[in-house]
């Protein structure tokens, strides 16, 4: 500015701005700066008390699914990581009020933020059974103690999951045409077993330890009704001569109203 007409433009317009847009940008960076740091605080500390946990790779029909049984059996929205690619699942899943991380999980970086070497179970329900076998791997290179269970939509893939490292493989595809053929001879049948697979309905089929007063006794004389006994992880149906008589440590697999469970 030479003139004075520009000085005094400068002065009152000019250098006002200036202050007015170097406030803003200070205020803007401190706000962004202070988000981020909270952030990572809430992420340290969830972090932190996240131990035990359940992950659920995967929020499609059957990840919601398993989630909802979870919940029905017991187990926090807060205890709950979902695991999915797809940002509308994520966000599906935020508003179902649970934590939710968003990424690939065949890659260890992404399950490291859903904290899956501290969790207890991991459901592995991805839309390809490639995936899921690329996933239960990766899941048990981090995590050898979890318990990891895995849905395929192909019986001749259940080996594979197995050999990944799978404690136990749900073939979605099998399973449905095994209903279906029930359903068609015997529709009541059918009627009972999915009222048993939906939790919380009416009647529920659960696993329980047995209890200090029926040791010794035969699994008909329990209060529930009790259909296999799970004895050092073999399954023995009731009418085995090995579940005659019933053990300490064991597990039954029992039939109970689903008001009795809540």
């Amino acid at each position: 500015p030479v003139s004075e007409t520009a000085r005094l433009v400068n002065i009152l317009v000019i250098t006002p701005l200036r202050i007015l847009f170097l406030i803003i940008l200070v205020g803007t960076t401190l706000e962004v700066l202070t988000e981020r740091t909270r952030q990572q605080v809430r992420v340290h500390r969830w972090r932190s008390r996240m131990r035990d946990h359940v992950v659920v790779i995967g929020y499609g029909t059957k990840g919601r699914q398993a989630v909802e049984t979870l919940q029905g059996q017991g187990v926090r929205k807060d205890k709950i990581v979902v695991v999915d690619p797809e940002r509308t699942a994520v966000e599906a899943a935020g508003s179902d009020g649970l934590v939710s991380v968003l990424g690939d999980a065949t890659r260890s970086d992404t399950l490291r933020k859903a904290e899956l070497q501290g969790a207890a179970q991991v459901i592995v329900a991805p839309q390809r059974d490639d995936t899921a076998a690329l996933v239960t791997l990766t899941a048990r290179q981090l995590n050898k103690r979890a318990t990891i269970v895995a849905a395929v939509r192909e019986d001749e893939n259940v080996p594979l999951l197995k050999q990944s490292g799978a404690d136990t493989v749900v073939t979605s595809s099998s399973s449905a045409g095994r209903l279906l053929g029930v359903s068609m001879a015997n529709p009541h049948l059918a009627d009972t077993l999915e009222n048993l697979m939906t939790y919380g309905r009416g009647l529920d089929l659960v696993e329980r330890p047995v209890a200090a007063d029926e040791v010794g006794r035969s699994p008909r004389e329990c209060a529930d009704l009790v259909v296999a006994v799970v004895r050092r992880k073999t399954v023995f149906d009731y009418t085995d001569p090995q579940a005659a008589s019933l053990q300490a440590g064991d597990h039954v697999i029992s039939i109970r109203q689903a008001a009795r469970i809540r």
